[in-house]
């Protein structure tokens, strides 16, 4: 059960850097000016993984920043649901 907690914490903390990197990428996405940004490109890179799942899911021309918003809801939820998970197999001591 000790290796299942430390695979379980090694998610959660990936999760929790997904989460943060795709925040970061909804909030270039919102705040950029520039169509051609070099931010922007890099958070479409870094992010496109996950948000390439959620825009398989949505109508074709979706805005890049509803696609974030629902990547970033997707990944708000499985971190939150590793942490009750966390939670509940916590070892006792």
């Amino acid at each position: 059960m000790p290796q299942l907690y430390n695979v379980l914490t090694l998610f959660r903390l990936l999760a929790f850097m997904v989460l943060v990197y795709v925040g970061l990428g909804w909030l270039v996405e919102r705040r950029s000016t520039q169509p051609d940004s070099k931010l922007r490109a890099f958070f479409h890179i870094v992010c496109s993984p996950v948000t390439w799942l959620v825009a398989r899911r949505m109508a074709p021309g979706t805005p890049k920043e509803r696609v974030f918003r629902m990547s970033f809801l997707a990944v708000a939820l499985v971190w939150m649901g590793l942490v009750g998970l966390h939670r509940l197999l916590r070892p006792e001591g």
